[in-house]
């Protein structure tokens, strides 16, 4: 049932909140975009706590379907390249975004010719990234978008691109971007964004080999059945000929259906890679609660509002962080209640990562938030376990102790230590990830926390030593220094590899079968042949006896003729 327009919402820019969500990744800058938006488009509350409703992913959020078709007439044509630019943003309109634009589009009733001309003007705005090429100047996207910019919400959106698009990033002490600094570190990650560009290519161009063979496997296919089909028309002939051709219908089918369609899936997911190639990207993955919003947000000292205080799934979507070559992506919490979706939402950055950082807690480790590890294993990728030590700072008393001898609370042995911990996570990581090629780093979220939290520049320093998270980041900036190249190429190739080597398997596994049948209908053959064979030789030598036997009694009886005969007239002889 449809609603009645309700005149305090702003609806153009909803769907403009929709599309940030469309993709189930929410960039901090798409984020802030939106609530700027809102306050210099000089919003309504009402229209403030739809939007919220939205990007919460709230049961009682308007739709797309409900959203767009209370969107003026005469709004819709600029509503349209406003949604697009946002998707835009990164450079990349996902499968997800064109589809919600496709979406709208066909609710308004345009044509498809009008959508596409509309998604090939948004995307000449696109972010291009120019890798390990420094000297090129690149044109903000606010910039290339300018001219379009007629209404205040459009105007408002060209300020926050420009800003999003690197020209006016703000630089943080040397002490929030240890990730981010040193010689050494910008080399390390210019090398991963040329292998990453390399591998791109090679990954992409096995993708179309592998992806024209199938198709040409399938038309081959459907020839051949087509051949047994005609060769087997007649009335109750060739009834095995007839059922081979059904089961290589089904093979058909199958080849279309399922490994066609996941092979486009990868080339989905290859282009979805090429919005970050010259970025190294980290995910933090773990249960609801865990820290993984915290951490995120003490690493890029942006997110705060998204760290929850008691709720349940705070991250309903992955959150991604983007600056200097680096992503940072917290995901939605894994194991909630009904968060099957959540996890499924998680469980789809894994690709695009280089590395997974997986949080977990001293407060409850149970086994079974460990078997999310195994997707990990099967796509091979590195993992950093961060233990999350929690202990309540918030009270004064506790806080000075703690400082007094913050190494106290990371020591293994003892009645209070924590080598039951790192034994327990140790032994269930290896059972489900399987392999001991991971870290455990234990650290105090809450401690680096609060340091962000006070004014007291000694207090912060002591706060952030004792946390431990330098170490953490050190210990990450060294891998990638270390290992960012292969990391990239893992990321770049490994889920194309295993993507090339499923239909390929599957076409192994269908070949066998039919080379088994048909080496069974050859040795049949070979035994029909050997028994027609036999049958022509003791059909040949019956006969051969017969002739002697007929020839024999013949030659027998003419020499009884003779002396019969030998005095008989002619008609007599004939008549004998």
């Amino acid at each position: 049932m449809k609603q009645p327009l309700n005149k305090d919402l702003d609806y153009p820019f909803l769907l403009v909140a929709q599309m940030v969500c469309a993709d189930q990744q929410i960039h901090s800058e798409e984020s802030k975009a939106l609530h700027e938006l809102a306050e210099q488009s000089k919003l309504g509350t009402t229209t403030l706590t739809e939007m919220e409703k939205i990007l919460a992913q709230d049961e009682k959020q308007l739709s797309v379907a409900e959203i767009a078709l209370r969107v003026a007439p005469c709004q819709r044509n600029e509503a349209m390249g406003q949604i697009l630019s946002i998707a835009y943003v990164d450079g990349f309109c996902s499968a997800l975004e064109r589809q919600m634009a496709q979406q709208v589009a066909q609710i308004w009733g345009w044509s498809d010719s009008e959508v596409e001309r509309q998604i090939e003007k948004a995307s000449a705005f696109a972010d291009t990234r120019f890798i390990g090429n420094g000297d090129k100047e690149q044109v903000s996207l606010g910039a290339r978008m300018l001219k379009n910019a007629d209404s205040l919400l459009s105007k408002a959106l060209v300020d926050k691109l420009a800003t999003f698009s690197g020209k006016q990033q703000k630089v943080e002490q040397l002490r929030r971007e240890i990730l981010l600094s040193g010689p050494e570190y910008d080399e390390a990650i210019r090398q991963c964004g040329f292998i990453a560009e390399e591998d791109y290519v090679f990954a992409e161009r096995a993708l179309k080999h592998t992806d024209k063979a199938l198709q040409n496997l399938g038309i081959n296919l459907q020839k051949v059945i087509q051949e047994i089909k005609d060769k087997s028309s007649g009335k109750g002939e060739a009834t095995s000929a007839q059922e081979v051709a059904s089961q290589l219908e089904e093979i058909c089918k199958e080849l279309t259906a399922k490994i066609i369609k996941e092979i486009d899936g990868v080339k989905e997911s290859l282009r979805s890679k090429e919005r970050a190639l010259s970025h190294f990207s980290i995910a933090f993955m773990g249960k609801t609660k865990a820290g993984k919003s915290t951490l995120h947000a003490i690493i890029t000292n942006d997110g705060w509002d998204a760290i929850g205080v008691g709720k349940q799934r705070t991250t309903r979507f992955n959150r991604i962080y983007e600056w200097k070559n680096i992503r940072v992506i917290d995901t939605p919490g894994i194991g909630a209640p009904g968060g099957k979706s959540d996890e499924k939402i998680a469980k789809s950055i894994i690709d695009e990562s280089d590395v997974i950082c997986y949080v977990v807690t001293n407060d409850s480790i149970q086994e079974s938030e460990f078997g999310f590890l195994g997707s990990l294993k099967r796509k091979a990728k590195p993992l950093v376990i961060l233990f999350n030590v929690k202990y309540n700072l918030r009270d004064s008393r506790r806080l000075e102790h703690f400082l007094k001898n913050p190494n106290k609370l990371f020591e293994m042995e003892g009645k209070s230590g924590i080598g039951g911990h790192i034994n327990r996570i140790r032994s269930y990581a290896r059972k489900y990830y399987g392999n001991d090629y991971f870290w455990i780093v234990p650290v105090m979220l809450l401690a680096a926390q609060i340091s962000r939290e006070t004014e007291d520049e000694k207090r912060k320093n002591e706060l952030l030593k004792a946390s431990r998270i330098q170490y953490f980041l050190d210990s990450v900036r060294e891998s990638l220094i270390k290992d960012g190249k292969i990391r990239r190429s893992q990321t770049l190739l490994g889920s194309t590899v295993g993507a090339i080597e499923k239909p390929l398997k599957w076409v192994k596994a269908r070949s066998e079968v039919y080379d088994n049948l048909a080496q069974f209908l050859k040795n049949k053959c070979g035994d029909i042949q050997k028994k027609i064979d036999k049958s022509w030789q003791d059909a040949l030598d019956f006969l051969l006896q017969e002739i002697k036997t007929v020839f024999g009694d013949a030659l027998n009886g003419i020499s009884s003729f003779a002396e019969d005969y030998w005095d008989k007239n002619e008609s007599e002889l004939k008549e004998g």
